[in-house]
């Protein structure tokens, strides 16, 4: 039975408390708690997964944007791939460059050299044929006074000798005319070396700059260049030492390179192009101190690129086939 002593009593039927005792509004009341527990559980539960809901939605998008900036990064890092390799064959055409205007240079030293050689030997004649001069000068002055002499104290002999010396007088004056001559002769050939020495150094100049030019065109027509993308790379170093030339192979699985022979490397290459056929790429290294000339580096790169490069092997054609045959 319920206690109220200290409250009002509302309820309907307030009169007959003493005679009809029920215990269904207390099992109301707690159907009633029950029911606003659950709902306001209800509640809850609705707006954590709303939450849940609108982190999955952030997430799915934060995973959308790493995905998209994860695809825009390999995408960079494919092209500094190529913008590298690019810069590689740039660096190696350079390098071949200076071989080239290396080699150019010994040969307009060399040139130099045995001209200035040349002008000293022409020097030392002329110093020789100055001294000659110099002496028949003083012959001729001795030859002079012995004339007085002669004349002085012999005037009778003056017609018996007087002859002979006006031929020796003659021999002398013709061979100084020769002298002068031939020292004259020397000193056009002096200047016409000088002149020769001034067109060579502006013939170098103009073929340096002819050099840049064709290179420049060059650069222009090759479309596209050669890349290792999607190639399969062997890369091959050359160069000589101690008067041995010298090849070390490395293959696309292999991280460390091997010494091998010449017949051995076009065996090894021979394989490799009929396993790989249009995806074999060649990397030819000729390093700094190589030792080698410019015509022994081209010629084995130029050997062994036409031989199982595959961009050389596009390149190619029928009639090039039938020229060469």
């Amino acid at each position: 039975m319920h206690n109220f002593d200290n409250f009002i009593d509302l309820r309907l039927n307030r009169l007959r408390q003493n005679d009809d005792i029920s215990l269904w509004p207390s099992f109301t009341d707690i159907m009633t708690v029950i029911l606003m527990i659950f709902m306001l559980t209800m509640i809850v539960v609705i707006v954590k997964n709303a939450n849940l809901a609108q982190e999955l939605v952030a997430r799915r998008t934060e995973e959308q944007n790493l995905q998209s900036m994860l695809a825009e990064i390999r995408e960079d890092r494919d092209a500094l791939k190529i913008v590298i390799t690019n810069l590689e064959e740039k660096l190696r055409a350079q390098q071949m460059e200076i071989i080239l205007l290396g080699d150019e240079n010994k040969v307009v030293q060399s040139t130099l050299e045995t001209k200035v050689a040349l002008i000293s030997a022409l020097q030392k004649q002329l110093s020789e044929i100055e001294a000659d001069a110099e002496k028949l000068e003083r012959r001729l002055t001795a030859a002079e006074a012995e004339k007085e002499a002669l004349t002085s104290r012999y005037e009778e002999q003056m017609k018996t000798i007087s002859a002979e010396t006006e031929r020796r007088i003659e021999e002398f004056n013709r061979k100084f005319a020769a002298l002068m001559d031939r020292l004259g002769e020397k000193e056009d050939l002096i200047v016409a070396l000088n002149t020769e020495r001034k067109d060579l150094e502006l013939t170098l100049a103009k073929q340096r700059k002819a050099y840049l030019v064709l290179e420049d065109k060059y650069q222009r027509l090759i479309r596209p260049a050669r890349s290792p993308l999607g190639k399969e790379v062997v890369t091959v170093q050359y160069s000589r030492q101690d008067g041995q030339y010298r090849i070390l192979y490395k293959e696309p699985q292999s991280d460390s390179f091997e010494p091998v022979g010449r017949e051995e490397l076009q065996t090894r290459l021979d394989r490799l192009k009929g396993r790989w056929q249009d995806k074999l790429y060649i990397k030819i290294v000729i390093p700094e101190q190589s030792g080698l000339s410019y015509n022994e580096a081209w010629n084995f790169t130029r050997d062994i690129l036409s031989r199982y490069d595959y961009y050389y092997q596009e390149q190619e054609s029928p009639e090039t086939t039938e020229v060469r045959e």
